[in-house]
């Protein structure tokens, strides 16, 4: 079947007003059973699902699914759905109803949430969810509604970026560290690097450590971790320590950049060999970091010392790791160019990857 990218799953992050994610909206342009069934076969698979998800009623045919799925799921629909026998069957297995409506005060009391267009002039109740959400402006006015949720296809867009003579020191830190492993540093001459900011080893071994790295061994120090992970995997676990280090960023930025990573590196597996996956994680994880940091792309890349087909990526959007970055950004909701080439790509595989991506960037964040 040709690439559609109608069929790509977007995601949207609903934060509350500390600007905290409360759920993952899903969204699909066109559905069909063909499409819909992998994904909900995912879904009722979760084990432990480490994110609250919303998606549509109408993903699910019928009530089966519903003894499958995560109980904190919340189900989407509209007034009209509210009638409907799996609606009733939703709710009877505990599970919470979301409507769409442009009509708050006609359906208030009928649901759990109410998703409302952040544009309506109306008195919003704690319980609304405000939908186009997408800036700091927008949030702004959405905060004033009186609403406690917000919805956008972004992650809330950071103050403009200007030069600055320093970096925030621990920021400083984790980029020189990021240059020094990419140089291949002795170990010893790395551990002294981390030991500027004793908080930062602990964060890295917290992230090597967690069950969402998969290893088999206990990683005890940076030392350790040289020898045990390489350089390579260092140089990567180092780029998400750079999204945590400092603090300041919003979550729902710094979790976007973690899927974005995440999903570059699976949409890279079938494709490209072991060191290319990484290198798309990190290009993943860059893409965002000049928000994240405050601090100009170009200005970050002096310090880092990236491979030249990341920094291509990021500065020139040039390279095979620039036409994954630009299909990764199709799942946040950016349309992909009229001219691009994704024949390689089979859109339900790369659903569940994406899937994947939003369930390992949440159970990191859990984890830090």
């Amino acid at each position: 079947m040709a690439f559609d990218p109608n069929h790509l799953l977007q995601r949207s992050l609903v934060i509350d007003r500390n600007r905290d994610i409360v759920f993952c909206r899903l969204h699909l342009n066109e559905t069909s059973p063909d499409q819909l069934l992998p994904l909900m076969l995912k879904l009722a698979n979760l084990d432990d699902p480490q994110i609250t998800y919303l998606l549509p009623l109408d993903w699910l045919d019928d009530a089966i699914l519903l003894k499958k799925l995560g109980k904190n799921t919340v189900l989407v629909t509209s007034p009209m759905g509210l009638g409907v026998k799996l609606t009733g069957e939703a709710r009877e297995a505990g599970y919470r109803i979301a409507i769409t409506t442009d009509d708050l005060n006609a359906t208030l009391g009928l649901a759990d949430y109410y998703l409302v267009p952040y544009t309506s002039q109306q008195r919003a109740s704690p319980d609304t969810i405000l939908t186009g959400v997408d800036t700091l402006a927008d949030f702004a006015r959405a905060r004033d509604s009186g609403a406690l949720y917000f919805d956008g296809h972004s992650p809330l867009d950071s103050p403009p970026i200007v030069a600055k003579p320093s970096i925030n020191p621990a920021h400083a830190t984790v980029l020189e560290l990021i240059g020094a492993v990419q140089q291949e540093a002795h170990p010893q001459a790395i551990e002294a690097l981390f030991k500027k900011d004793v908080t930062l080893s602990f964060k890295l071994l917290r992230y090597i450590n967690s069950p969402f790295f998969g290893l088999t061994r206990r990683i005890e120090s940076v030392r350790h971790a040289c020898t045990i992970i390489g350089y390579q995997q260092l140089f990567k676990w180092l780029s998400l320590l750079a999204a945590t280090a400092g603090g300041g960023a919003s979550p729902a930025l710094t979790q976007s950049a973690m899927i974005r990573a995440r999903l570059m590196e699976l949409l890279g597996a079938r494709v490209l060999d072991k060191r290319d996956q990484d290198h798309l994680f990190i290009t993943g994880m860059f893409s965002l970091l000049d928000r994240i940091m405050q601090v100009p792309l170009e200005q970050l890349l002096q310090r880092a010392n990236l491979p030249d087909l990341v920094s291509s990526a990021l500065l020139k959007n040039e390279g095979r790791y620039a036409h994954i970055l630009t299909l990764a950004r199709a799942f946040e909701g950016t349309p992909l160019p009229e001219d691009a080439n994704y024949a390689d790509i089979d859109a339900k595989a790369a659903n569940i990857a994406h899937l994947e991506a939003i369930e390992w960037a949440a159970g990191i964040a859990k984890s830090a």
